[in-house]
């Protein structure tokens, strides 16, 4: 028996960690950082410096989450911005957390981010590289959105919960490129930390 699989994705600093905890405390299911299970066991292949990241070992971790799955039941909640690698059969559902890029900025700044990092980051959420992503590996069917800008933790753990239950529909549609004003400020933002 495989335990059943709900990956909350998204562009670090959307709140990614906030919304797992408290729905695998909800759900009575096991907690799973991705980040930190590829450090703990060791399943990267290096530290990149320049993104102050490790790069994975994408074979090794797909091989080692399949044991873990699989031996386990229940749900586990992974919390991940890359939370697509997990096999296609092993996921129920994956919630992309969509947040304005401009309110984005504003938090990651907050959190003391600047320079390469902060502006990958604030273009991944403008074009949306981790909806992207997860339905080139997964279909539209597992793969929701969750537009969190404005909302409390409850508003958002309400709306990842009816996506679970299926009783809110799982919908991909997010695009921030269609607001002009979002884009004109970004572009000015990425500009700016473009010259920084």
């Amino acid at each position: 028996m495989s335990a059943k699989v709900v990956v909350i994705s998204g562009t670090p600093g959307v709140g990614k960690t906030s919304v797992a905890l408290r729905l695998s405390e909800i759900l009575n299911g096991r907690y799973l950082n991705l980040s930190e299970f590829v450090i703990d066991n060791k399943l990267y292949t290096y530290y990149d410096g320049e993104t102050d990241s490790y790069v994975i070992d994408e074979e090794k971790l797909k091989t080692f989450l399949r044991g873990v799955i699989r031996s386990s039941e229940g749900y586990i909640v992974v919390d991940s911005h890359y939370g697509e690698i997990i096999d296609d059969e092993l996921i129920f559902k994956i919630v992309i957390l969509r947040l304005d890029p401009r309110v984005l900025y504003m938090r990651l700044v907050g959190k003391g981010w600047s320079g390469r990092k902060l502006l990958d980051n604030i273009e991944s959420e403008l074009i949306g590289v981790c909806t992207y992503n997860a339905l080139n590996e997964h279909g539209r069917g597992k793969v929701c959105e969750v537009d969190i800008t404005n909302k409390d933790l409850n508003d958002v753990i309400n709306e990842v919960l009816g996506l679970i239950n299926n009783t809110i529909s799982c919908n991909v549609g997010i695009n921030w490129l269609e607001c002009e004003e979002v884009v004109r400020e970004v572009l000015s933002i990425t500009s700016y930390l473009n010259r920084s």
